[in-house]
C-alpha cells in the first residue's frame, strides 16, 4: 500500500503523469532539453515517492522514450543523430532510474521510521496501564484487550505459571492456540511466529522475568510488528513481577502468627539495609575515584564490598526460611551453569589460575538454574578463600550415574573429616579458617538451593591436599 491506495494503481498513473507532461513541454516552443530533462526527472521522482519503486521505474522509461522521441532529433523516431545526445539520453536514464530508486528508498524508511514511532507510543501507553494495575485479577483482567489494541490483533490469549503448571489467565483456554507451541515457548523460551488462519501473524512468545519465564504471551492474527510483540512480552513479564512483589507485601503486612512475623521482620531489616548500604558504596566508590592515591581507597572499597555480600547472604537466608525461594525447574545444560557462576563469581578468582573441564557432550540437569549457579558460585568463593593465592582452583563436570557431579578442587588446608557435614550448617565456621572473611552462610545457602532441586551436596579432600566441593544433581532424561 503507497498512500492508502493499492500498488496497481501506480502503474497507470505513472503513465497519465509522464504522457501529460511530455505533451505540455512538447506544446511548449523554445524549451531547451536540459530543462525538458530536469521537468521529467521531477515527473519520474513524483511518481517514486507516491507510489514506490515499480512505478518509479516505468516512469524512468517511459520519461527516456518520451525525452528521446519528442525532444531529441530525429523526432518521432528512437534514433538520435548526434553521438553527443546518445550519452545524454543515457545519462538521463541512469539518474531517472537512481532518482526513483532513492525516491521510493526514502518513502520506505520514512514509513519503517513512522511504524517504529507508533510502536514506542504503544509501549508507553502499555506501560501506563500496566503501572495502574496493582493485583494479578486487575492486571489480566485488562491486558488480554490492551494488548489486542496494541498488537492490531483477532485474539489474545495470556498463559501463566502457577502451582498446576500453565493456564490460562480467566481460565478460558482459545481452542485455536497450539498447547504444543505454548509448552515449548514456556520451557524452551523460544518464539514461533507463522502465518494466522485468521489473516496476519500468529506468535507465540515466552513472557520473561529475569533469568526465569513467568508465562507464554499468544497473538492471533496479529497486524502489527513482530518487533512490538517482543517487546511487549518482557513488559508483561515486568507487570507480573511488580504484583507479585505487591502481593508478597500486602502478605507479609497481614501475617499474624509471630514465626511469619519474625520471618517479615528479618525480612525488612535486611532490606531496608540494602539501601544505606548502597548509598555508603556509591559514596565510597566515588571518594576512591576521587582520591586514587590515597592509601585507604582500596582497603574502603573491598570493606563496602564484603558488607554488600553479608547483606546480601542474609536477605537469601531469610527467603529460604521463610520458603519463598521455590525452585523452578527447567532443563539446562551444565556447561552453561558453569559458565554463569565462572561470570558472577569469577572476581573472587582473580589471584587464583582457575581450570576448567567441562564436557562437550550435552550433560544437562532439570533445576533451577539461578539457583544452582549461586550454589556453585558459593563453592568457588570457598576455593578462592580458604587457598592461597597463585595456587590452582580446578572445575569439572562428570557423570555419576544417575547424576551431573559439579566438582570444585582447590589447594587449602581441607577439611577435617569429622567437619565435612558440620561446614553445611548456619554460621559455622571452622578454627582453621583464621583471618579469612566470611560469615558462615555460604555453604549453607548452597546446601539449601541444591536441595531444594532435589540434588545432594558434600564435601570431601582433595589429593595431595585441600578440599574438594561437590553438587549432585540428577540428569535430565533424555
Amino acid at each position: 500500500m503507497a498512500l492508502g491506495k493499492p500498488r496497481w494503481r501506480g502503474y497507470p498513473a505513472a503513465v497519465l503523469v509522464v504522457g501529460v507532461l511530455a505533451a505540455i513541454l512538447k506544446a511548449i516552443p523554445g524549451l531547451s532539453p536540459t530543462s525538458v530533462a530536469l521537468l521529467l526527472m521531477l515527473a519520474v521522482f513524483l511518481c517514486a515517492t507516491v507510489w514506490q519503486s515499480g512505478p518509479g521505474v516505468l516512469a524512468a522509461i517511459l520519461a527516456t522514450l518520451a525525452f528521446n522521441l519528442l525532444f531529441l532529433p530525429p523526432f518521432y523516431r528512437l534514433t538520435v543523430e548526434d553521438p553527443r545526445n546518445v550519452v545524454a539520453l543515457g545519462v538521463f536514464l541512469v539518474s531517472a532510474l537512481l532518482i526513483g530508486r532513492l525516491s521510493a528508498l526514502s518513502r520506505l524508511r520514512l514509513g519503517l521510521l513512522e511504524a517504529e514511532r507508533r510502536d514506542l507510543i504503544a509501549l508507553t501507553e502499555l506501560s501506563q496501564g500496566f503501572l495502574s494495575d496493582t493485583n494479578r485479577e486487575a492486571l489480566l483482567g485488562v491486558a488480554t484487550d490492551r494488548l489486542r489494541q496494541a498488537l492490531q490483533a483477532e485474539r489474545v490469549a495470556i498463559y501463566v505459571s502457577g502451582p498446576d503448571g500453565l493456564a490460562p489467565a480467566g481460565g478460558e483456554a482459545d481452542p485455536g492456540v497450539r498447547q504444543d507451541l505454548v509448552d515449548l515457548a514456556f520451557r524452551q523460551g523460544s518464539s514461533a511466529a507463522f502465518a494466522s488462519s485468521l489473516g496476519g501473524t500468529d506468535i507465540y512468545l515466552p513472557v520473561p522475568v529475569g533469568l526465569q519465564r513467568a508465562g507464554v504471551l499468544v497473538a492471533r492474527g496479529m497486524r502489527s510488528s513482530e518487533r512490538l510483540a517482543e517487546a511487549c512480552a518482557p513488559l508483561l513479564g515486568l507487570s507480573l513481577e511488580r504484583e507479585r512483589f505487591v502481593r508478597l507485601a500486602r502478605e507479609a503486612e497481614l501475617t499474624k502468627a509471630s514465626d511469619e512475623m519474625k520471618s517479615t521482620l528479618l525480612a525488612t531489616l535486611a532490606h531496608d539495609l540494602k539501601t544505606p548500604v548502597a548509598a555508603a558504596r556509591a559514596a565510597v566508590e566515588n571518594w576512591a575515584a576521587t582520591a586514587p592515591a590515597a592509601p585507604e581507597a582500596p582497603l574502603a572499597r573491598a570493606e563496602m564490598e564484603r558488607l554488600t555480600r553479608r547483606v546480601d547472604e542474609l536477605m537469601q537466608v531469610v527467603k529460604l526460611d521463610a520458603g519463598i525461594a521455590k525452585p523452578h525447574r527447567e532443563r539446562v545444560s551444565a556447561a552453561e551453569i558453569v559458565e554463569a557462576a565462572v561470570a558472577r563469581y569469577g572476581e573472587a578468582l582473580e589471584s587464583h589460575s582457575l581450570f576448567l573441564e567441562v564436557p562437550k557432550n550435552a550433560l544437562a540437569v532439570e533445576a533451577d538454574p539461578a539457583q544452582v549457579t549461586e550454589a556453585l558460585g558459593h563453592g568457588l568463593e570457598n576455593a578462592a578463600r580458604y587457598s592461597p593465592p597463585g595456587s590452582r582452583v580446578r572445575v569439572t563436570v562428570d557423570e555419576d550415574g544417575a547424576d551431573v557431579r559439579f566438582r570444585v578442587e582447590d589447594q587449602g588446608p581441607g577439611v577435617p573429616e569429622p567437619d565435612r557435614d558440620r561446614v553445611f550448617e548456619r554460621f559455622v565456621r571452622l578454627p582453621g579458617a583464621g583471618a579469612a572473611p566470611g560469615t558462615g552462610l555460604g555453604l549453607f545457602i548452597a546446601k539449601r538451593l541444591v536441595e531444594m532441586n532435589g540434588g545432594r551436596i558434600r564435601m570431601d579432600e582433595a589429593r595431595p591436599a585441600g578440599a574438594v566441593f561437590e553438587i549432585l544433581l540428577p540428569r535430565a532424561a533424555g
